[in-house]
Formats: structure tokens, C-alpha cells, sequence
């Protein structure tokens, strides 16, 4: 495809709040997992267990990968999956910053904006990771929700953390024609 011109897309880091979260939960692009958001509300006297979702077979068993971000360029590796994975952002807050940047749109209807050229900052949400927070660093990322990471251009160890996710689903990246998405420095 012939593309004409660069378009930017410049996001703003913003914290993981809880506020934040629950939005993002409430648009069903995450579940979050934390402190009393589930429970299989056992009887006296009982131990209970419910699904909370169940991965897809023909994506084979769950893994449990680390991801250590030193990139500054998110095209490469922003995309989505055919199944959930879960975020479980351990990590060691030394590190350099790592920010999440997600798609506020699912799969196709971002793939929609993109080819009808309506793409905008307002389009996404980046958040600067928390690590080690019961209330924000846990959370599934629902399936066809497009997403990637980014850190920043300085020394430092690359921040990590932990993803688990189907053993064979792979990342389907997005194609953003002449868009190109880049992370505004904090300040």
C-alpha cells in the first residue's frame, strides 16, 4: 500500500490508577485481578472455585514468559492475540520506565480509524507500569485488544515483568499504514 505522508500520533504517559483500570475494565478490554474484585461467594463451611475465562484449546496450555522492554519504537511489536493474557507486573521499579500503551478500540474498529485516516492520541491510553501494586499491576488483557510496550532513551537496566499467556498464541501486529505512534517525554 502506497502511503503518503506520516501521520504522528503523540500519547501521554499517565499513571496506573485505579480510577484508570476500572475504566479500562469497564470497556472490556481487561479484567482486572485484585483485591475483592472476585469471588466465588462460598457457602459456611464451604471452599469454592469459578472460571473466571478459559483459554481457547487450539492455542495450546498456558506459558509463563518474561518480557524485558528496551525499545522506544512500539510498530514492531504492537499488536494483539487470538486469546487473553495475563499482566503480572512484578518488577523492580529501579529499572527504566516501562509504558503500556493500549488501543481504547478493538481490534477491527482500530483497524477501521487506520484505513479511514481517523486515527488520534484520543484512540489509546499509555500507562506508565506500576510495578508491584495489588491494586493495578495484575490484570488480563482481553483478546483482539491491541497493545504494546515501550521504555525511554536513557541508561538503565530494562525494566521486565511477567506475562502468561497460551503457549501458541502469537502476536498479530497492526498495521498502522502512515501512522506512526510515539511516547511523549515525562516531564
Amino acid at each position: 500500500m502506497l502511503y503518503t505522508q506520516i501521520r504522528i500520533i503523540e500519547l501521554s504517559p499517565q499513571p496506573m490508577t485505579v480510577d484508570l483500570m476500572q475504566d479500562l475494565e469497564r470497556r472490556d478490554l481487561i479484567i482486572r485481578l485484585c483485591p475483592g474484585n472476585h469471588s466465588a461467594k462460598p457457602n459456611w463451611n464451604e471452599s469454592k472455585s469459578e472460571v473466571i475465562y478459559t483459554s481457547d484449546p487450539q492455542y495450546g496450555p498456558h506459558k509463563l514468559i518474561v518480557a524485558s522492554i528496551n525499545t522506544l519504537d512500539p510498530h514492531p511489536y504492537f499488536g494483539t492475540h487470538d486469546d487473553n493474557e495475563e499482566f503480572i507486573l512484578v518488577g523492580d521499579p529501579a529499572t527504566k520506565p516501562i509504558y503500556l500503551i493500549i488501543a481504547l478500540h478493538k481490534k477491527y474498529e482500530l483497524e477501521k480509524k487506520i484505513r479511514e485516516r481517523m486515527l488520534s492520541p484520543d484512540d489509546f491510553v499509555t500507562l506508565r507500569i506500576k510495578f508491584n501494586d495489588p491494586e493495578v499491576s495484575f490484570f488480563t488483557m482481553l483478546k483482539d485488544v491491541a497493545h504494546g510496550e515501550v521504555t525511554i532513551d536513557q541508561p538503565g537496566t530494562p525494566g521486565s515483568f511477567y506475562v502468561t499467556e497460551p503457549r501458541d498464541v502469537v502476536i498479530l501486529r497492526t498495521d498502522f499504514e502512515d501512522y506512526q505512534i510515539k511516547v511523549r517525554p515525562e516531564s
